[in-house]
């Protein structure tokens, strides 16, 4: 009874995305005969969402490497290091785009500093290049991680080995360790190439052209400006199949079953370098830069605002939709990651499909699952809330992400106590909530943090389903940043991202405390 009440979370995620699906399909090759859709009408942006996403992902790949070298050659706090890129990656979208808006912007600091050495600045943010640079900070944060915990995992012999035979790290780099950098980089390469055509956000708030539309931002303008809800759910359904096509290239041909965490609690240390240490302050400058934006809305304190209903209903809507999403995903990812082993104790390769049907959401953006949702919950008459459509939406795309996280740690208990479970004869039920629980209790309290705080910022698929009763937190800046209302719109973003990184730095502080 227990084993069975344990899978069920997992059965009912993945019946509700087979329904969702296969019902968008069947929509899809249905053609009402009321609706004209021409894919070659959408031709420009499909060539746009993967020409930004393609220079995107080259940039985020390039400087990823050469930031995690200059990190890890500062000789810096390491564990400190991997939390501020993982921080940098979760960072609200709406957040980051406003803050690079706000230093790059005619009226922006670096406007202002240019302005006082009596220089022209003529740096345009809404355009091709701004919507680049905004969707390249996060990746570059993704891949910067990626490199920096393979070269913190390093073994201490091999810098021995350089140091005492004088041979420098850049030789070293360029002879040997380079290749074992990049192993296991194609899924890597990948997830950022997804990521990078996956920017309905940053399109959303930096887009000033016609001709600067991506798949998402069509799918946006085809259900909310034209009424046309099967062209939207049409085009969800042509980027769900490109997306497939992207992930098929990693997820049928690479081992998952890796550990990417920091094994080494000691710190490398190199001779210093001057040019290493200015090098690392830049870095540390570039990903800092959007923070600047709590200068201009802290200076702004508008205590009627926090007051008003407006933020008041926002701030409970995402708080509620946040709490509901995480505990979806959690007992989701559990029960896939119970299912998970027993399929591997009984030896059997559906192992690989249970991971395969978890993490395939990594691959979906956000808006396409949103179109096709929208065009069934509307088609089909069904009766849920705006509310829990987002909710849900939501732990979808967190699930695998806490799976992800939580997988290594499992596996490993299962590993080292499979057979002793299995002499004392202790039930699945037992050993699920008596030995594996408490062990992945630490990672399962920063995973839930860290899901909430991206939760939380979502933009995405709220625009679709937000009506005058219902907003977020993100969406309710982006509507104050519409109407013109700048000092209000940095000012809730400036309280909202002190919320998070709140949230984000009690739990780590309770665990090492603890520890």
């Amino acid at each position: 009874m227990g084993v069975s009440i344990i899978r069920l979370p997992y059965y009912f995620y993945l019946t509700a995305l087979c329904f969702i699906f296969l019902t968008g399909f069947f929509f899809f090759i249905t053609k009402p005969e009321n609706f004209n859709f021409n894919i070659l009408n959408y031709s420009n942006a499909i060539f746009f969402t993967f020409f930004q996403a393609i220079i995107a992902t080259f940039f985020s790949s390039i400087l990823g490497f050469i930031f995690s070298l200059i990190l890890y050659l500062s000789g810096k706090n390491q564990r400190l290091i991997s939390a501020f890129l993982n921080f940098c990656f979760i960072l609200p979208v709406i957040f980051v785009s406003f803050g690079i808006i706000f230093f790059y912007s005619s009226n922006g600091i670096l406007s202002k500093f240019f302005s006082f050495l009596s220089l022209n600045y003529e740096f345009k943010i809404f355009s091709l290049v701004g919507i680049i640079y905004v969707t390249s900070y996060f990746n570059i944060a993704f891949n910067a991680n990626f490199f920096f915990r393979k070269l913190v995992n390093l073994p201490e012999n091999y810098i021995k080995i350089l140091k005492s035979n004088n041979i420098t790290f850049w030789t070293a780099i360029r002879l040997q360790i380079r290749r074992y950098l990049f192993q296991g980089y194609r899924p890597i390469i990948v997830l950022t190439l997804i990521f990078c055509s996956s920017n309905f956000t940053i399109l959303y708030l930096l887009s000033s052209s016609p001709h600067l539309v991506t798949i998402e931002l069509s799918i946006y303008q085809s259900i909310i400006f034209n009424a046309d809800l099967y062209s939207g759910m049409a085009l969800g359904i042509i980027q769900l199949i490109l997306m497939l096509f992207l992930s098929s290239l990693i997820l049928f041909n690479q081992n998952y079953d890796q550990s990417f965490l920091i094994n080494k609690s000691s710190i490398t240390r190199f001779p210093k370098n001057n040019l290493i240490s200015v090098l690392f302050y830049l870095v540390v400058f570039y990903f800092f830069i959007p923070f600047f934006i709590l200068i201009k809305g802290l200076s702004n304190f508008n205590t009627q605002l926090i007051l008003s209903t407006g933020f008041l209903n926002s701030i409970s809507n995402s708080m509620l939709i946040s709490i509901l999403s995480v505990l979806l995903a959690v007992f989701t990812s559990l029960s896939a990651l119970f299912v998970y082993r027993s399929f591997l104790e009984k030896n059997s390769k559906l192992h690989k499909s249970i991971f395969i049907s978890i993490t395939i959401l990594l691959f979906i953006p956000s808006l396409t699952l949103s179109s096709i949702i929208f065009y069934l919950n509307f088609n089909l008459n069904f009766i849920f809330s705006n509310f829990l459509i987002v909710s849900v939406i939501n732990s979808f795309f967190i699930t695998p992400i806490v799976f992800v996280f939580l997988s290594n740690k499992f596996i490993q208990n299962y590993l080292y106590e499979s057979k002793q479970c299995l002499l004392l004869n202790i039930s699945p039920f037992i050993r699920m909530v008596k030995i594996d629980m408490p062990k992945i209790k630490n990672e399962l309290i920063l995973i839930i943090s860290a899901v909430f705080v991206l939760s939380l910022g979502d933009l995405t698929s709220v625009t679709i389903f937000n009506d005058s009763s219902f907003r977020t937190i993100p969406l309710f800046v982006s509507q104050l940043y519409n109407n013109y209302k700048y000092d209000d719109a940095f000012f809730i973003l400036s309280i909202f991202i002190i919320f998070l990184f709140f949230i984000m730095y009690f739990p780590s502080r309770f665990l090492n405390r603890n520890a």
